[in-house]
């Protein structure tokens, strides 16, 4: 835009972030320059814009539509500002307020109020954001010009220029380092439902099968010639049920089969399944103990 404004074409006319383009060597370009002149000179009326598309214009040239054909020096700076606010906030122009386009558009033609984007000083460096509200400022003298403001960010880069692959070096270090942070993250949540898992596949099959399962090998039949088999009844467990309320039974039934769980555990015994008030428990299988009837008394 510096180079832009020293040029006989002096006057971008409608700066926006639409007609930034970056190409493949990652160099941002402006375009759409120059379509003033080009319009006038082909005698061609330009298209007329909406209310979304007039919200980088400056409040002078939004009350003046002939002198907005033209565009001015200030006003390409007023639209600067609202770029940089595009790139400050990561949104679109004004984003921030709860309004249609068509009104703020009237607010920046009719203050006051002034209106103006809201951006939090911590968005980004205090002078980004002071040369930002400068650009944007209602009386146009009182905006700097695209030397000044090339000058300002000199400053704010300490006189250095900024190299692309440096930048592109550090954004992919914070990348990796929140791509690392957040692989912990789920392989933590994994470990949970895996252990989530494995608690569930040991309850529903003895452990020896579970194993070969998870390791996709094929579980083939044994035959075990002594195992002592134990089911237990609840005595008069239907005229219970016919009494008392399902929850009732339910909890019934897990207050004592916790209880015989938490008894079984320090047996070598296998618990095969409960169904309704039976329980059902297995000694010397899938482990053969010779000790199996001992175990299940």
């Amino acid at each position: 835009m510096k180079y832009l404004h020293s040029t006989p074409i002096r006057v971008h006319g409608y700066l926006t972030s639409r007609n930034c383009v970056i190409d493949a060597r990652w160099v941002l370009k402006v375009t759409d320059y120059g379509l003033p002149a080009f319009y006038e000179a082909q005698g061609l009326q330009p298209p007329v814009k909406t209310a979304r598309e007039l919200l980088w214009t400056s409040p002078e040239l939004l009350r003046h539509a002939s002198l907005r054909k033209k565009g001015t020096q200030p006003g390409d700076v007023y639209s600067f500002g609202i770029v940089l606010q595009e790139v400050v906030v990561r949104g679109e122009p004004f984003c921030m307020l709860a309004l249609t386009p068509e009104e703020i558009i009237e607010k920046v033609k009719r203050p006051p109020p002034l209106i103006r984007p809201s951006v939090s000083k911590g968005a980004a460096p205090p002078e980004a954001i002071n040369i930002m509200r400068q650009c944007w400022a209602e009386q146009a003298e009182m905006r700097p010009d695209f030397n000044t403001v090339h000058d300002q960010f000199k400053k704010l880069n300490h006189g250095r220029k900024v190299n692309i692959v440096d930048t592109m070096f550090q954004m992919l270090e914070k990348y990796s380092n929140n791509l690392e942070e957040l692989i912990r993250e789920r392989t933590e949540q994994l470990d949970i439902e895996k252990k989530k898992t494995e608690q569930l596949l040991n309850r529903m099959l003895p452990s020896s099968v579970a194993e070969k399962l998870k390791l996709g090998m094929p579980v083939d039949p044994e035959e075990f010639e002594e195992v002592t088999i134990y089911f237990s009844d609840i005595v008069g467990f239907t005229t219970i049920s016919a009494y008392s309320t399902p929850f009732q039974v339910v909890d019934l039934l897990n207050d004592l089969y916790t209880c015989f769980d938490a008894t079984i555990n320090a047996y070598n015994v296998y618990k095969v399944e409960t169904i309704g008030d039976a329980y059902m428990v297995v000694g010397g299988l899938p482990v053969r103990v010779p000790d199996h009837a001992e175990q299940v008394s």
